[in-house]
């Protein structure tokens, strides 16, 4: 993008809303850059909704101090005794992403960062047995490992000039890290990011996905 960064962001929002005919309401999928993701462990007892973003907060705060207590949250609801999805957005954001929606006559109806969206758009296909989800955007990599269908492992990391290799070097640590090492086939969903990446498939089993959801997810960083 020529003006990158959060204004970059916006200004590519309002020029995709005006340049189109939105409908009047929309779900917001947003960038790892701007709504960092966070894998929390699985509550000691079942929650209401509410009460697991309360619960989450006070994690977050715990972790990032006072400021994390004013953060937008949205958490990706899994069975009790898993772990959990949260993102975060500061409020500030917030209001700005809802002015330039508001000036095209739209309203948001739900925000979710893309990992929850990517990963309920190809659950069926990550399967129930060990798989890598690898997400690619400009200047960042998230990847999730998934054990019969659920989180278990989060990793998100700016990347250089050669994300592909990035992405074998997340897998060689992850191989390091846990038990499991690296079994288990990568699922790369790429948002338009160049690179040679068929030349990981001797090192890893990597597998290709459609691009992220299209609509809103086209304006933050991609």
């Amino acid at each position: 993008m020529a003006d990158p960064g959060w204004n970059g962001a916006l200004k590519a929002l309002a020029e995709l809303l005006a340049a189109g005919r939105p409908d009047a309401r929309a779900r917001v999928v947003l960038s790892h850059h701007f709504a960092p993701v966070y894998l929390l462990p699985a509550t000691p007892v079942r929650l209401s909704h509410a009460e697991l973003l309360g619960w989450a907060r006070e994690r977050l705060v715990s972790q990032f101090g006072e400021s994390a207590r004013n953060w937008q949250l949205v958490a990706q609801a899994e069975p009790p005794g898993d772990p959990f999805l949260v993102s975060t957005l500061p409020p500030e954001r917030l209001s700005e992403l809802d002015a330039v929606l508001a000036t095209a006559g739209v309203r948001a109806i739900g925000l979710q960062p893309w990992l929850a969206v990517a990963c309920n758009r190809y659950r069926a296909s990550l399967g129930r047995g060990t798989a890598w989800l690898a997400l690619a955007e400009p200047g960042r990599l998230t990847l999730a490992r998934m054990q019969g269908g659920r989180f278990r492992a989060l990793r998100s990391a700016l990347t250089g000039p050669d994300p592909v290799r990035d992405l074998a070097d997340m897998m060689a640590r992850e191989s390091l890290l846990e038990a499991e090492g690296t079994q288990g086939p990568v699922w790369l969903s790429n948002m338009h990011v160049p690179g040679s990446w068929q030349a990981l498939a001797g090192r890893i089993e990597l597998r290709q996905l459609g691009p992220a959801e299209q609509g809103m997810a086209a304006m933050l960083g991609t």
